[in-house]
């Protein structure tokens, strides 16, 4: 005979199945981006083929076009054509440019639940995904784009649970206020799960590359994500390190680098608040702000 679960464990089984309800019933990320990634995973899909799905959506466009004409400012002439700016680009970096315009149309909202201002995730992301590329090519982590992509949708499950269960969120803050622990430990403890595994759904549901399912699902527990270890060990160092301002960095809560990433990329704590200074250096040059 099954044992009664107690009114707690009822109350934290209601809100998993709330939580999770609420995934199922989100939006897709538009067409266009699935259709995008997925054509970059198809071999012989050419720049023609590829610049022409991105050309139905005109936001996407754009990126990709300044994008292109960024990154080659100074090195001939100005890029005119979506084929020319994929071509310029490369595959990896469409895919990144990609995954971003998908995440920033969920991340400048305000998640007062995690009493973070309009603005402050998308700004925590993108310093984040800055930060694991530049720890991916200073390791020699073969794939420093992927990298960017883990750190720029490492929090996504954030989104969700802020919208869904607000009014627990603002307890779960201040409790891990007063007790000093990490949000995903508070979240665990408060709803059976935490923002990792409800991103790494998030993932799921749109289709990402299982790399990036699993970096996203450990980014705080590197050790159990399998053969993209290595990945999510780089998105928790640089989750802890990222190069944000103090009232931001207040505002994201207790973030620490688990003993396991060291481990996992035969580094030492010196070495990385070694590499943490560079990287913050090459920040602040870069896009003019951090710690």
């Amino acid at each position: 005979m099954a044992t009664p679960q107690s009114e707690e464990a009822q109350i934290i089984d209601r809100r998993v199945k709330k939580i999770l309800r609420s995934i199922e019933l989100m939006r897709p990320i538009p067409m266009v981006i699935t259709r995008v990634l997925r054509s970059l995973d198809e071999p012989g899909s050419s720049a023609g083929y590829i610049s022409e799905i991105i050309g139905l959506d005109q936001a996407l466009a754009a990126n990709v076009l300044q994008a292109a004409n960024s990154a080659f400012l100074g090195y001939g002439p100005s890029c005119a054509t979506l084929k020319e700016a994929v071509m310029r680009l490369g595959y990896k970096r469409i895919r990144t440019l990609v995954l971003a315009v998908a995440a920033s149309r969920g991340m400048d909202q305000t998640l007062s639940g995690y009493q973070m201002a309009a603005g402050d995730m998308w700004s925590h992301s993108v310093a984040t995904a800055v930060a694991a590329q530049w720890f991916a090519r200073a390791i020699n982590y073969p794939e420093p784009e992927e990298a960017y992509s883990a750190g720029l949708l490492h929090d996504i499950g954030k989104m969700v649970l802020n919208k869904f269960a607000e009014e627990e969120y603002r307890w779960v803050f201040n409790s891990q206020k007063r007790q000093s622990a990490t949000f995903w430990e508070t979240e665990r403890k408060a709803f059976g799960v935490d923002h990792a595994y409800i991103g790494s759904l998030m993932a799921q549901k749109w289709t990402f590359p299982m790399v990036l399912i699993n970096s996203i699902q450990f980014h705080h527990d590197p050790v159990n994500a399998g053969q993209h270890k290595a990945l999510a060990a780089i998105t928790n160092i640089a989750n802890a390190f990222t190069p944000v301002d103090p009232e931001t960095l207040s505002r994201l809560g207790n973030r620490k680098v688990e003993d396991q990433s060291y481990e996992i990329l035969n580094l030492n704590p010196d070495q990385v608040s070694a590499m943490n200074q560079q990287m913050v250096t090459y920040y602040k040059m870069n896009f003019g702000t951090g710690r």
